[in-house]
């Protein structure tokens, strides 16, 4: 019996050969790093809990990382064939399930600081249409779609700027020009020309821990 009656996927032996040897490391654990959307090997590292070492020396040696590649295929969904070899969708079933995907733009906002993160994968269905430049936020243990905004501020939840720092609020809008920052016990009015506006917030997705 051939090899393409008995397997889903026929690999390169090249790619065979690194896996049985232990080599080939370095793009896969790339990909894991754009699978979980970080940007370096520390923050996997923290996600992973081991050692800057034993990152340093994997990824220095080359070494196929097939324990990283399975847990991330896990928690992730990203494709075991996308990982070791780069080939398909990211995102498993993707293909045959016919989603229709759109790359975007993440922030990540820490401490009123945004940083721009990989770019991440999204369900193109949950995306409304109209939108101008929607990108993604994660901020506070949540994930939000936000679209750019040019227009006036009003009522609702918008990623705002503040004396520098970023984060995302709702607002509700008085006459004379002023507006109402909700954030607990620190919400407070102020002009609306006091707020950068960065963009206006289309859905919010929670992050449970």
């Amino acid at each position: 019996m051939s090899i393409q009656n008995i397997t889903k996927h026929h690999i390169p032996q090249k790619l065979r050969t690194e896996i049985m040897q232990n080599k080939g490391g370095q793009p896969v654990i790339e990909r894991i790093l754009k699978a979980y959307g970080f940007t370096t090997r520390q923050a996997l590292c923290n996600h992973l809990g081991i050692s800057q070492s034993t990152m340093a020396n994997r990824y220095a040696r080359n070494t196929f990382p097939s324990d990283w590649a399975v847990i991330c295929h896990l928690e992730t969904g990203a494709s075991l064939l996308w990982l070791a070899a780069g080939e398909g969708p990211m995102l498993e079933g993707q293909a045959e399930a016919g989603t229709v995907t759109r790359t975007l733009k993440h922030l990540v906002i820490t401490d009123g600081v945004s940083t721009s993160q990989n770019e991440i994968i999204y369900d193109a269905s949950l995306i409304p249409a109209g939108l101008s430049a929607p990108f993604v936020v994660t901020f506070e243990s949540s994930v939000y779609l936000v679209d750019n905004h040019e227009g006036e501020i009003n009522d609702g939840w918008w990623l705002v700027e503040i004396d520098g720092l970023t984060s995302i609020r709702e607002v509700f809008r008085f006459p004379g020009g002023r507006i109402r920052i909700e954030n607990g016990r620190a919400s407070f009015e102020c002009a609306t020309s006091d707020v950068k506006v960065l963009g206006k917030v289309i859905s919010k997705t929670e992050q449970f821990v």
